[in-house]
Order: structure tokens, then sequence, then C-alpha cells
């Protein structure tokens, strides 16, 4: 595979969601009620990817694999132990009588479209990007998802988008770290929609508040020490074997 044609291809999987999210509420809005269009809109992304991967990039998304159980819960843990983390101050603003199909189904299609192309997709032709290079390959496909998420700035200020990208990013590095090490997509969706669920449940009296600049400042920094300590987890998680048998 030429270097260029996989440079073409890492950047299609950077714009594609975005691009879609923007463009295409539009184009099905006459036809398709608002309330049924994220969830259309996530379906057809990750229908795109499906196609990408088996007709015309052939790269296998590996959604289920049974190797190795115990294995897989330990690579899951830091995933949990963040999400416990960054979800729990939601748990106040949640009400669960909320929940009806719609809503699941909105949640898991935005969950199945954004890992397949972030993780099943880019992950894999990052690694073929950087000879192998496991973390710069999580590193990439954690850049491609934080960014997907600029397009919250037309409903949302600027200062919370920000903020939201950092932890995204660090979500993508322990995302993108358990998919590697278990080739099981359906771990990440999982956590995927136990992430985003939250959101969905959130009372209508809540609102987002906008910090002023010094809340700013400090919660840049607070969130710069949580993505580099999850970026040491996921680095120790990746090469953290590698680097025992190198002292040895």
């Amino acid at each position: 595979m030429k270097n260029n044609d996989i440079i073409t291809k890492i950047a299609i999987c950077f714009v594609l969601v975005p691009i879609v999210l923007i463009v295409l509420p539009y184009l099905i809005s006459p036809i398709i009620s608002e309330k049924y269009g994220q969830m259309t809109v996530d379906l057809i992304i990750f229908l795109v990817a499906i196609v990408l991967s088996q007709n015309i990039w052939h790269i296998k998304i590996s959604f289920l694999s049974l190797k190795k159980p115990l294995s897989q819960l330990c690579q899951l843990i830091p995933s949990i132990l963040f999400l416990l983390f960054t979800r729990f101050s939601t748990l106040s603003s949640m009400s669960f009588r909320l929940i009806d199909a719609r809503i699941i189904l909105t949640v898991l299609f935005i969950a199945l479209a954004e890992e397949s192309v972030y993780r099943g997709l880019l992950i894999p032709l990052s690694l073929v990007f950087t000879k192998n290079k496991q973390y710069t390959a999580i590193v990439i496909s954690s850049v491609g998802f934080a960014l997907a998420h600029l397009v919250n700035i037309v409903n949302s200020p600027w200062s919370i988008v920000m903020l939201q990208m950092l932890i995204v990013f660090a979500s993508g590095l322990l995302w993108g770290t358990l998919y590697l090490k278990t080739n099981n997509l359906s771990l990440t969706i999982m956590l995927h929609f136990l992430d985003d669920l939250p959101l969905f449940l959130m009372k209508e009296t809540s609102e987002l508040v906008t910090p002023t600049r010094p809340q700013l400042i400090s919660a840049i920094m607070a969130y710069l020490i949580v993505v580099g300590i999850i970026g040491i987890i996921t680095f120790l998680q990746v090469e953290g074997l590698h680097l025992w048998k190198l002292k040895k």
C-alpha cells in the first residue's frame, strides 16, 4: 500500500464523520423527522464504514472476539474507571424515565458509527502508516476522534467544546488501546454507548454553564493533567511489556 494512498484513507476517516454530520441533516430533513435525524445520520456513517472496510479498502473490523476473556476484562478496567470518573457528576442530572427505544437506538448508532471509523478503520490504517508503531497509531486515531467533536461548536460554547475534545481524546486513547489489545470492537462500542447515554438522559432543566476565564484556564490545566495520566496509562498498556523485555 503506497504512502500517499494511506494518507488519503486516513484523511477520509478524519473528515467522514464531521462532514456527514454537518451536511446530511439538511438533505434528509424534508423526509425524516428531526427526532430521528441523529439516528439516521449515524446509521449511514456506520454503513459507509462497513462498505469501506469490506468492499473498498478490505480492512477487517473485528466486532467480536472471545479469545482470552479474562485478559480482555483486565484491559477493560482503565476504561471503566475513567468512564465512572468522567460521568459521575452527571448522575444527579439524569432521568431514567426518559429512556425509550429511540434514545437507545440513537446512542447505539452513534457508538457503532464512531467506533467503526475511529477504531475499526483508522487504527489499522495508522498502524500501516506508522510501520506498526502501536501507540502512535492510537494517538492518531484519538486525534481524529477528538477533532470530529468540533461540530458541537454549532450548539455549544467553544470553551465547553474545547474541554470536551480533551476528554474525548483521552477516551480515544483508552478505547484505541482496548481495541488494539483485545481485537474486540464490541467492548469499545459498549463503553461509547455507556459514555453517551447519560447525555441523552439529562433533565430538561440541566444547562451547560459557560466557565469564566479563570475557571476555563483552571479546567484546561486539570484536563491536560488527566490527559497526561491517561496517556501514560495507555502507553504502559501498549509498550509496558516491550519495555520490560528490553530492561531484561
